[in-house]
């Protein structure tokens, strides 16, 4: 790696493991002596300024309750970037013909690459926060969404000088993509691989906290108030545990062969939400007979009988049956 790449790269480690102001000042110590030139100067400060796009970015405003907050951070935020990308596009279109400038034209190019992928994140991030507010989250949806920006991208900012950004970007996708494609998964009731997708989720969340080495004070979102970490990190893992959750209630009587009940309660008590002990709770409660929770028929197995709806989980677990005829006032559909 020649030395102005290794500056660069140096930049984007300090980004990648949150260490902001580590990556400012060591942007300003490029830019010594003063006499550097215009161009080189003007690419300097705006690598300063990316970086404290950077930490907005990871404690962007999406988990905020208010949406009118919301909108009113995330559109600034977007601003930031936009106007960020333009100016490395003056820089880029500013460069001559010497070897210097080619590689700034380079680095300039690759750098509005990312930052074009980053907006088209928070785009992807609104889309999720709005469908939720609306109570009309399609999974399959949103997963094209993902695969959308993956696909877009999977070409860009692949210069050396970028490899920390791309590695976290790829990271952020490949969660964001496995933990929607376990949802889908699971409303067709696909065990293995939605165990296999909770644990990709799960190691990859792993390998991008270990790359966070930052000593710096955040200002956290309003969800999350007592934890170092960014807030979307925070969200990321939130969502893991809630597919995690999901999977422990729609798999709950095979999980549960695999252990004594006391350590299942246990382990069930752990989970974001402990959707089984809720039914059991319910039941008890209003003396019902059973709690039934039932598929919607978009299942993977073979049927004759399309009016049947197998049942997903129970309590007591005794009613495991398949109902032919069931009245819609009994249906209860968790998606």
């Amino acid at each position: 790696m020649e030395k102005d790449d290794e500056f660069l790269h140096i930049y984007w480690t300090h980004v990648s493991q949150l260490c902001y102001e580590k990556a400012k000042e060591h942007v300003e110590k490029e830019k010594e002596p003063k006499t550097s030139p215009i161009l080189w100067m003007a690419f300097l400060n705006f690598l300063q300024q990316l970086a404290l796009a950077e930490k907005n970015y990871m404690d962007i405003g999406f988990l905020q309750n208010k949406h009118k907050s919301f909108l009113r951070k995330d559109n600034s935020l977007r601003t930031i970037y936009e106007a960020l990308k333009n100016d490395f596009k003056k820089v880029e279109d500013n460069c001559r013909g010497s070897a210097f400038d080619r590689r700034i034209h380079k680095w300039c190019k690759n750098i509005i690459q990312y930052i074009t992928a980053r907006v088209d994140l928070i785009d992807l991030y609104e889309k999720i926060y709005n469908l939720s507010i609306n109570k009309q989250l399609h999974f399959d949806d949103i997963h094209n969404s993902i695969d959308t920006v993956i696909d877009k991208h999977k070409d860009d900012f692949t210069d050396i000088s970028l490899t920390p950004a791309r590695a976290v970007f790829s990271l952020e996708c490949e969660i964001l993509q496995e933990l929607f494609t376990t949802l889908i998964d699971l409303q067709r009731l696909q065990f293995l691989p939605s165990l296999a997708l909770i644990h990709g989720a799960h190691t990859r969340l792993a390998a991008w906290e270990g790359k966070m080495q930052s000593r710096e004070s955040w200002k956290l979102g309003l969800v999350f108030k007592n934890s170092p970490l960014p807030a979307l990190f925070q969200w990321l893992q939130k969502l893991k545990g809630t597919v995690l959750s999901k999977f422990s209630l729609y798999f709950h009587d095979t999980l549960a062969q695999q252990t004594t009940p006391s350590d299942m309660r246990h382990l069930c008590s752990k989970l974001h939400y402990d959707h089984y002990q809720k039914m059991v709770t319910f039941q008890r409660k209003y003396d019902a007979s059973y709690v039934i929770i039932l598929s919607d028929n978009q299942v993977s197995y073979d049927t004759r009988d399309y009016d049947s709806f197998p049942i997903i989980v129970s309590y007591p677990p005794t009613c495991f049956y398949i109902f032919s005829v069931v009245p819609t006032s009994w249906k209860l559909y968790l998606r």
